[in-house]
């Protein structure tokens, strides 16, 4: 069961529509700022709460974009069995 608003939206959405949507070399300056930080390898829903906290959104979905970052050679990422998702990291 899903928690509504008052309008009987999804609260989730209401709430990612309030994030302002950053260019891509915003996105890609955060994300890499975000990763250099944490020290450690993140889960791409990690990477979603810190951008969330900021009130931003990365061009694509989170999941997309860091994907696309993954190809470009920007950063690293790859399916982790111990944490059950994706996590990311910056290449050396």
């Amino acid at each position: 069961m899903t928690e509504k608003s008052h309008g009987g939206h999804d609260k989730s959405f209401r709430v990612r529509s309030d994030l302002r949507k950053l260019s891509e070399k915003e996105a890609i300056t955060l994300i890499l700022d975000i990763l250099k930080k944490a020290e450690r390898p993140l889960t791409t829903r990690e990477i979603e709460e810190k951008t969330r906290k900021l009130l931003v959104s990365c061009p694509d979905s989170t999941p997309v974009f860091l994907n696309r970052l993954r190809i470009k050679g920007i950063l690293e990422g790859q399916l982790s069995r111990e944490r059950r998702a994706w996590v990311w990291w910056i290449k050396k």
